[in-house]
């Protein structure tokens, strides 16, 4: 729209501003030419194929030369509307062509209107009179109208390029919003499918548990049902036989309780995943079933792990919390965990009885070498040699000090997140 009124304006203007300067009896066929004017710009701009635009073109550069042939260099503002259009519609050398024939047309135009040939003196009976220098005022006329093509020229020029960009910051605007969207549509279906497939792993993880309740739960609860029923009516006859039947019903029932437990566990929602390594709840358990007297201390600032690190400290701990129960009779059992800046540390250590020889030699040791907390090299085991193959596996160290009190530490590297960039 706003083309069109510059087109149509670039026509009116001029043509009404020289009507005001034409005497009455040549206003009529002045509007007719005007009107064939427009009617060539409102052609032109319904045109649909190619050639007959550009023909359409040529036909309305062609009129406004011959209205400033007839009516004087004033009708120069007329033939700008036709270079404005073809500037910024037409593109490559086709502009340029446009322009170069314009020029050519237009000197030639002003050339006739200044020394009009003999033939067509009849043609040119409008002009009101003869200018007194006429070389001196065609080149003026000239130089002035090529002046105002050229610079008209390199606007419009600079004017489409500036609409080119702009279209094509529009298009590529339109597709990355496209783009967005089609983001968005697959975020959802993505989320969708994640939502479906953690609908059929709850289900699948929902069914394995119901048959592990009917299948070891249930047969043992019926089982110690049954031994419940025999032990009534045989310690009447026989107490010891009775009274062992009644432990085996107890010992039934408390590995019922403990598969129990751990059905409920698996229960738990999505928050409670990370209690299944949790090192306070093994040490708390340990404690209650062993009577084992426990300690659990956190250094440093706290992070979170990856259930990665998160499961290897756990085994350990467990691993060494085996150890120290069965091999070395520990009363008392100390876990540490520090958080440093490269690196997490856990501490597993106890007071128990160390091997006579195993002690000379942690000692004979750490006087050669002059450190109070030497790390020795792991005892032969497939617990210690578990320990260590884990721990290597993400990048860790496995150290054991035999001295006392008996310790295993577990040295685990972290990595920042401008590391992982």
């Amino acid at each position: 729209m706003p083309m069109r009124i510059l087109q149509y304006g670039l026509i009116l203007v001029p043509a009404v501003l020289y009507l005001l300067m034409l005497p009455l009896d040549q206003e009529d066929l002045y509007t007719l030419y005007i009107i064939i004017a427009l009617g060539l710009a409102v052609c032109k701009d319904f045109a649909r194929a190619r050639a007959w635009y550009v023909l359409l073109i040529l036909a309305e550069m062609l009129w406004s030369c011959w209205l400033i042939t007839v009516y004087g260099p004033f009708m120069l503002f007329l033939s700008l509307s036709i270079l404005y259009v073809y500037m910024y519609r037409l593109e490559g050398t086709s502009r340029w062509l446009m322009l170069g024939a314009q020029l050519v047309a237009t000197n030639i135009a002003l050339h006739w209107q200044y020394a009009p040939p003999q033939e067509l003196l009849p043609w040119f009976a409008s002009v009101p009179t003869e200018p007194k220098f006429p070389f001196l005022e065609e080149t003026a006329g000239r130089m002035v109208g090529n002046l105002i093509l050229v610079l008209t020229a390199a606007l419009s020029w600079q004017g489409s390029r500036m609409a080119s960009s702009r279209g094509q910051l529009e298009q590529v605007y339109d597709e990355l919003r496209s783009k967005h969207y089609e983001l968005q549509d697959a975020r959802a279906q993505l989320l969708l499918f994640t939502k479906q497939l953690e609908g059929v792993a709850q289900e699948e993880e929902r069914t394995r548990i119901s048959r592990q309740l009917h299948d070891d739960i249930g047969h043992r609860l019926i089982r110690t049902k049954m031994m419940s029923e025999a032990a009534l009516l045989t310690l009447p006859l026989d107490t010891e036989q009775g009274t062992e039947m009644v432990r085996q019903i107890r010992d039934q029932l408390a590995a019922s309780m403990d598969d129990m437990r751990a059905t409920l566990h698996k229960l738990r929602s999505s928050s409670y995943v990370s209690e299944a390594y949790a090192l306070d709840l093994l040490l708390e358990e340990v404690g209650r079933e062993t009577g084992v007297k426990t300690s659990y201390e956190v250094r440093g600032s706290s992070r979170e792990l990856y259930p990665s690190m998160r499961i290897v400290l756990y085994k350990n701990a467990k691993e060494a919390l085996t150890n120290a129960l069965r091999h070395g009779n520990a009363s008392t059992i100390t876990v540490e965990v520090e958080f440093g800046e490269r690196e997490v540390c856990m501490s597993v250590s106890n007071d128990g009885v160390i091997k006579a020889e195993q002690s000379a030699r942690a000692q004979s040791e750490e006087a050669q070498s002059n450190r109070s907390t030497a790390a020795d090299s792991a005892p032969s085991g497939m617990g210690h040699e578990g320990m260590r193959l884990r721990t290597e596996s993400i990048g860790g160290r496995l150290e054991i000090r035999q001295a006392y009190p008996y310790t295993v530490t577990t040295r685990l590297p972290m990595m920042k997140k401008a590391d992982l960039i």
